[in-house]
């Protein structure tokens, strides 16, 4: 009896051992599974579908680090997407006290002449008080500003933001 108290204790430990090595490697798989998802939500999406040419009072696209020209004869304002200045906006899994807001850099070029401006939207808000300025006798109005941050802490890599803007001769 003492003999077969030996061979049960040691298949014990065998067992004991094995849950223990396969616990780690749940472990270890559960934590490599959780840093790939993670990184999947990261790659960033370049913007797609930014005009190169619009016309006035229609509404066109701007990607980041983008220029466009007015297409009619007579226009003749080029517009550069520069700069996101900040991006304060309440992402959607958190609760703010500010809705915050988005600040976009915008360069106007009329010939020779040259205005860099600052257009502000604020967050959390379904339909957004555009922002305009004026310059050379056109209003350039930015409608909306895209994408819309998800997650607190997780800053949107510049080559996604699209910004919607409206020229119109004032």
């Amino acid at each position: 009896m003492a003999a077969n108290a030996g061979l049960y204790r040691k298949v014990h430990i065998l067992t004991a051992y094995d849950m223990k090595n396969a616990f780690l490697l749940f472990i270890l798989f559960a934590f490599t599974a959780a840093v790939s998802c993670s990184k999947s939500k990261t790659e960033t999406a370049p913007c797609t579908g930014g005009a190169s040419e619009y016309k006035l009072d229609q509404p066109f696209f701007m990607c980041y680090g983008t220029s466009v020209k007015g297409q009619d004869d007579n226009v003749t304002l080029d517009i550069e997407f520069d700069e996101v200045y900040g991006d304060s906006r309440c992402a959607y899994d958190v609760i703010c006290v500010s809705q915050g807001r988005v600040d976009i850099g915008l360069t106007f070029k009329y010939g020779q002449d040259e205005m860099k401006d600052t257009l502000s939207i604020d967050g959390l808000n379904a339909n957004p008080k555009p922002d305009s300025t004026l310059f050379k006798g056109y209003k350039i109005k930015m409608v909306s500003v895209d994408p819309y941050p998800e997650h607190a802490n997780v800053p949107i890599p510049l080559e996604e933001y699209k910004i919607k803007l409206v020229v119109s001769s004032e």
